[in-house]
């Protein structure tokens, strides 16, 4: 079982996930496309995992943390993140 944090924000779902790569991480490496349910509602997507210091990756973070713990310090937010990988998905149009 993997454990996954999520947050959506600006039309973007950010996922969060702390240890090594899992198998649906390298699989994400091989093909973008993907297929997700929140809520009970199917989305497919393009994923791609975020380098840290990317103003993208930045968002994600922000995102995450005030999802589940509301405003902190800049230092606070990537001390949270620092053994963590991030994950973008970039909703694709329904068909």
């Amino acid at each position: 079982m993997v454990e996954l944090w999520f947050a959506a924000s600006h039309g973007r779902v950010y996922l969060s996930h702390e240890g090594e790569d899992t198998d649906w991480m390298r699989n994400i490496r091989r093909k973008s496309e993907v297929s997700f349910e929140i809520g009970g509602t199917t989305f497919t997507g393009r994923a791609r995992i975020l380098m840290s210091e990317s103003e993208t990756a930045w968002e994600g973070k922000i995102a995450l943390y005030e999802k589940y713990y509301g405003k902190a310090s800049k230092e606070t937010v990537e001390d949270w993140f620092s053994l963590s990988k991030l994950i973008l998905i970039d909703p694709l149009p329904a068909t």
